[in-house]
């Protein structure tokens, strides 16, 4: 209804305001309204407009109005001040939404005019340990993103970039080689001095058993050698490491352990399968950073300076410029990430990338740098921004934290609450905002848990629909359906299609939890105040339910929840 008001409004346009070329490029929006004795939907194109045509907003308005005539859907149009139009939509329109959605075969899922290869990137927490709630936002937001974009009709890909070749994995490794060493609970003196007081091996529980897993390859390792070291910075046994003959084949080795006994697994918990894992050392045996980093000095882009290689980044707004490769020879995030995308821009038409709120300034930082490279950052790539989701448990706030071993893996979340809340409550509130998210909340079974009550719903559908006697059913007439909940779920239906959609091309999925929840509320009071099942069984009321039903299942399908068909 909303796309038919809006084509009238343009054709209106083009009759009276053709001469205008500015008309044109307004936007028509169309809006519900809050107040129902001003109408279903209005529109603002008056006041928009009257800075072009240099007329009163309410004389626009009025012959607009003129200029769409009425039908059996639009059945009264009024013209207000300051120039509003308020459009009156049938009930049989309403009605007829149950039927449409009933009838239709598919999810209603408008697929876009040109498709395109869609690589998106996301989790790729360092391979340093399991998976926490720290990392679960990002995940599911992510798994979401890429199911939203393949609902569109786009060619996906998911990705998981793995940082094997930075500095983390060798503080991993020099961890896992204290526990092999039995000296787990050590301390360097460069960690005790550290002035944020934070440690810089990993303490996690899981350090002991990936030494356990990786004893026969940490054997290669000369024992004597490496308990001289400890009372040393610890760079100097990182250094001792990297000179042995087996350093980069105990590294893999190290790597493997975690993605595949831990990140993995993780991952699955909640039902996430990547198509690719790009490893950073690809970029290094494949010769494409060393390519990209002569690429930016052929363009004049880099110079050195203190022993290092800088990015000019000032030439470009940034405060400051950037170090790609240190002094020490070491590569920094910021080259190899820029490599990274170079790779992945060869391949595919859009990158995207699900990142941390926190790294707003890196990302317009990589976004400059591309650009100079003649990338279309503007249009090939987007950088989601999450905000962070902080968990609260038993009224304390949950620790996050893989380096010191405090931590709450998403294993155990999901153990605890269950999968399909897990993906919920980190979908129910826009990426851009904070989320608190309340565990002993997602275990409650009443209407303050959102994914309990919908999924209650269903049930108390499937239970009605199961003790029906369909001989008992009076042909539906939907004009008996006049009741306040009866009324309100009919407008919360007509939304439905709009919602989803809107949902799908935003790639905002708390549009549909929110949406599913409001609707789920308000069957309920309507399940409570209502007997269904009666002697005299009337049609109306059936699909209706049957219609809420429905809607219910294709969002938790489109949210990849499962549902419950009792409780």
């Amino acid at each position: 209804m909303i796309e038919e008001i809006r084509n009238k409004i343009a054709n209106a346009l083009r009759i009276l305001y053709s001469s205008y070329n500015e008309v044109e490029a307004v936007d028509i929006e169309i809006n519900r309204t809050t107040d129902k004795s001003h109408g279903d939907l209005y529109t603002n194109i008056a006041m928009k407009l009257a800075k072009i045509i240099k007329k009163n907003p309410l004389n626009i308005a009025e012959e607009i109005r003129d200029h769409i005539s009425l039908n059996n859907e639009i059945v009264k149009i009024e013209s207000v001040a300051p120039g509003y139009i308020n459009f009156f939509i049938s009930t049989k329109n309403k009605y007829d939404q149950i039927n449409t959605i009933l009838n239709s075969k598919d999810d209603l899922i408008k697929n876009v005019e040109s498709t395109k290869s869609i690589h998106v990137e996301y989790v790729s927490a360092n391979p340093t340990g399991p998976l926490h709630i720290g990392h679960g936002r990002g995940m599911i937001l992510g798994e979401v993103t890429a199911k939203f974009l393949s609902y569109q009709g786009h060619k996906i890909i998911r990705e998981y970039y793995v940082n094997d070749a930075g500095r983390q994995i060798d503080l991993l490794l020099v961890s896992v080689l204290l526990c092999h060493l039995g000296k787990n609970k050590h301390v360097f003196i460069d960690e005790k001095s550290n002035d944020d007081g934070h440690l810089v091996t990993y303490k996690g529980y899981y350090v002991n058993d990936v030494a356990t897993s990786l004893s026969h390859n940490l054997e290669k390792i000369d024992k004597d050698s490496a308990l001289s070291l400890l009372n040393e910075p610890i760079d100097s046994l990182i250094s001792f490491l990297k000179k042995h003959e087996s350093y980069f084949e105990i590294r893999n080795a190290l790597v493997n352990v975690i993605i595949n006994d831990y990140i993995k697994e993780d991952l699955s918990a909640v039902g996430i399968k990547f198509d690719s894992w790009f490893r950073e050392s690809q970029l290094y045996e494949t010769g494409l950073l060393d390519e990209v980093l002569l690429n930016i000095k052929n363009k004049n882009l880099s110079y050195n300076k203190d022993g290092a290689l800088w990015f000019k980044n000032t030439q470009f707004g940034d405060d400051q410029d950037r170090v790609l490769i240190k002094k020490n020879g070491d590569m920094t995030y910021f080259a190899t990430d820029i490599a990274y995308h170079v790779h992945k821009f060869k391949n595919h038409d859009v990158l995207i990338d699900i990142w941390g709120a926190d790294h707003h300034d890196y990302a317009q930082r990589l976004r400059t740098a591309l650009g100079a490279l003649d990338y279309d950052v503007d249009n090939c790539l987007q950088i989601h921004l999450v905000q962070f989701a902080n968990l609260y448990k038993s009224g304390q706030s949950i620790s996050m934290s893989t380096r010191s071993g405090e931590f709450y893996p998403i294993q155990h979340l999901v153990a605890d609450i269950g999968r399909d809340a897990t993906k919920f409550y980190y979908l129910i509130k826009k990426k851009e905002q904070h989320l608190e998210f309340d565990v002993d909340q997602a275990k409650e079974e009443n209407k303050n848990n959102p994914i309990y009550y919908i999924q209650y719903a269903h049930a108390r559908i499937t239970k009605i629909l199961k003790d029906l006697d369909s001989e008992s059913i009076s042909k539906e007439d939907y004009d008996n359906l006049i009741s306040k909940n009866e009324v309100e779920i009919l407008g919360i239906i007509e939304k439905y299609q709009e919602t989803l959609n809107k949902a799908i091309s935003e790639l905002r999925p708390d549009h549909i939890t929110n949406y599913l929840y409001k609707l789920s509320k308000v069957f309920h009071s309507y399940y409570a105040e209502t007997k269904i099942l009666t002697d005299d069984i009337r049609g109306e009321r059936i699909r209706l339910v049957k219609c809420v039903d429905k809607i219910i299942l294709n969002g938790l399908k489109i949210l990849d929840i499962e549902p419950m068909d009792s409780m």
